[in-house]
């Protein structure tokens, strides 16, 4: 027995445009709790019935009282005492528990009455968190009939929060703890879940395991990421502005709403268009010729062939992750009666920008308007005879191209249109450009209170539950962020310390998912970048962070984002967390890493590090290895194992010079493994001479 007396000190800071957040010696009140009202106990998010508390670790227990209450917790035979603070906030230190399966009750009391939780249980917590391939649920994956049937006898059990955002941190999140039973666990988390099988196993079934399910489908990663963390990263711009935003947006008086209105309206119209007369200048550089390219010695056959409308992919896969310029052209013929009659050009949805010329000249463009078929009119029509029209799109992020829609010239008094839909010629253009599209301030919405903003999702979902104390979190996201692997790789270990700054504890253990194969296999392209620059990013920030990552380069589909093979993920992450967190010796957690590729006459030598019994996994040769010259062509490599090595050849690369493995968006023919079956992590690096 002992007891605690806190004495609460309360002191503001500011952060920005969020005014004064202020700070309590037990926690953070923000949006959602002031320091001036009458209330009842209310304990924070996750003390609840059925929670799992974290073994091992002071567990502070904490809640809203009235301003000075004093307040008594006791839980099982600990008794400890704390006095709210000026701010009603209270904290209350439980003392480092051995793990028990023995349902205990907390109760918390004071003179305007009580909290109690029941059914609690001390073990081992995670928090689950990442966008849908963590959120995934049993139900939907492979083994949902095994997963029910021993859910009952496992001490396993989950809390979900729901989706909601905030531009600045709340002190609560609705949600409740679930006891993993049959009838349940279909709805639990199913990485989180054989995550959590595979620890209760190796604890022998003695010790609880508490999964903290935060996660969100589709989400990009800086929403999880704190504003003021950010606001101190390579990203400062970003949050600054955001907060700059919030600013703007509290100190518009409501009856100036309809002018702040206009004139952001103006302000966007305009910077949107300086954004596109400076990308699209950028683009035209020296390829004029490409606007009229029936007159270049290259047509055609510098362009291929396509049919339109359809999105990138369908053009090429090579394009599924391209984020940039994509030029489109055809000839189209104009019968005599149709001629210099008013006409409209009809195309459906361009994601995200266009800009269309016939003839060489521009008759009309759109800019950022991903979700509006175009409508293009020529007032004075066109001559007859033949025409060409040249369409220039790009796409800034996620999938580019045409939606499904018609592909028509409507011509003033005609009953049938010019069919434009059909036969394309195509050719790809540089890069998405370095320049920021601007940004729309919507004045009828908070900024900073959207899911795909900075910290939007942090200070809704996790902070509430970011002092909960836990073990570590697996983290299964990325998706999303496709395409932006530069910013990803710092990122990444931006979101892993942001979280162990505000947890208030340095040691939580990060585990990553490295993300699974997707998109129709490219056999003509051996290295392609996309998904494979964004795993690099992943490989390296969760190292630099100091995390562990598991690779599932193997257990993807390729026409599915959403793998239905969620217990072999959670096994590996089970795995990595038995070794490195918990110590357990002899558990084998890694695939294959490259340590050195060198160079053997011809011929490329590959070695490699965790490569035990390395092998090839099922029945096919061993593949998904490049190699190139110094003309940057990668061509796919015959290889040989030796031992711990892999020796390849590639056909017509006398010298090379470098070398890739599964280094695409689904690299289907990559089946190196060591092993305990765990497959060779992805790479591509410049061959030693």
């Amino acid at each position: 027995m002992h007891s605690i007396i806190t004495t609460v000190v309360r002191s503001c800071v500011g952060f920005a445009a969020f005014g004064a957040v202020c700070t309590t010696a037990s926690g953070t009140w923000a949006e959602g709790w002031s320091p001036n009202r009458s209330a009842a106990i209310v304990l924070d998010t996750l003390f609840q019935d059925h929670a799992v508390l974290q073994r091992d670790r002071v567990v502070p227990v904490r809640g809203s009282a009235a301003p000075g209450e004093k307040i008594s917790v006791a839980f099982g035979s600990i008794r400890v005492e704390a006095v709210a603070g000026a701010d009603g906030r209270f904290s209350v230190d439980l003392p480092p528990m051995a793990a028990s399966l023995e349902p205990r009750e907390l109760v918390v009391s004071g003179a305007s009455g009580e909290a109690r939780a029941k059914d609690l249980l001390v073990g081992e917590v995670w928090f689950c968190s990442g966008q849908s391939n963590m959120e995934w649920v049993v139900d939907g994956s492979n083994e949902a009939d095994r997963a029910k049937e021993m859910a009952a006898r496992l001490p396993i059990r989950s809390f979900k929060a729901p989706h909601v955002t905030s531009n600045m941190p709340k002190s609560a999140v609705e949600g409740s703890w679930r006891v993993a039973t049959a009838q349940t666990v279909g709805g639990f988390t199913a990485v989180g879940y054989w995550f959590g099988v595979d620890l209760a196993r190796a604890f022998d079934l003695e010790v609880p395991i508490g999964l903290v399910d935060i996660s969100w489908g589709g989400t990009r990663i800086e929403p999880w990421i704190p504003l003021d963390c950010m606001a101190k990263s390579d990203f400062k711009n970003a949050a600054d502005g955001l907060a700059a935003s919030i600013a703007q947006f509290r100190a518009i008086k409501p009856e100036d709403k309809a002018q702040a209105v206009a004139a952001e309206n103006k302000r966007y119209l305009a910077a949107r268009g300086q954004y596109w007369d400076k990308v699209i200048g950028d683009e035209l550089n020296g390829r004029g010729a490409w606007t009229t390219p029936e007159k270049s010695t290259g047509f055609p056959a510098e362009w291929g062939t396509t049919k339109l409308p359809a999105f990138f992919p369908a053009t090429d896969s090579a394009l599924a992750t391209f984020d940039g310029f994509v030029w489109y052209t055809r000839a189209f013929t104009v019968p005599a009666e149709m001629a210099s009659k008013p006409c409209v050009l009809k195309l459906p949805a361009i994601d995200d920008c266009d800009r269309v010329l016939v003839d060489g000249v521009e008759v009309g463009s759109t800019i950022g308007d991903w979700n509006t078929p175009r409508s293009y009119a020529l007032p004075n029509g066109l001559a007859a005879g033949e025409h060409r029209m040249t369409i220039t799109v790009l796409d800034m992020s996620g999938e580019g191209g045409f939606a499904q829609g018609a592909m028509q010239l409507v011509v003033d008094g005609s009953k049938t249109p010019i069919a434009l839909d059909g036969n394309w010629n195509w050719r790809k253009g540089g890069k998405v450009p370095g320049v920021a599209f601007p940004r729309v301030n919507d004045l009828n919405r908070e900024p900073g209170t959207d899911a795909g903003e900075p910290a939007a999702i942090y200070n809704a979902m996790m902070a509430p539950c970011i002092s909960f104390p836990v073990r570590g979190t697996i983290w299964y996201q990325g998706e999303s962020n496709a395409g932006e692997h530069d910013n990803y790789r710092k990122l990444l270990p931006l979101l892993m310390n942001s979280w162990r700054e505000k947890s208030g504890n340095p040691d939580m253990a990060w585990g990553i998912v490295q993300l699974a194969g997707f998109m129709p296999f490219a056999e003509n392209e051996p290295a392609q970048g996309g998904w494979a620059l964004l795993r690099e990013a992943q490989f390296r920030g969760a190292a630099e962070a100091k995390g562990g990552m598991i690779s599932a380069t193997d257990i993807g589909e390729a026409g599915d984002i959403h793998p239905k093979k969620k217990r072999e993920v959670g096994d590996r992450l089970s795995a990595w967390a038995r070794n490195t967190v918990y110590g357990e010796k002899g558990v084998q957690w890694k695939g294959p890493e490259l340590s050195k590729a060198s160079r053997s006459g011809a011929k490329v030598v590959c070695e490699f590090d965790n490569a035990a019994g390395l092998g090839v996994r099922g029945d096919r040769v061993l593949g998904g290895f490049a190699v190139a010259g110094a003309d940057g062509k990668f061509v796919w490599a015959t290889t040989k194992l030796d031992g711990n090595q892999v020796v390849l050849e590639a056909a017509g690369v006398a010298d090379p010079v470098e070398v890739a493995y599964a280094w695409q968006n689904n690299p289907q023919w990559a089946n190196l493994v060591n092993g305990a079956g765990l497959p060779a992590v992805p790479f591509r690096v410049k061959v030693a001479q």
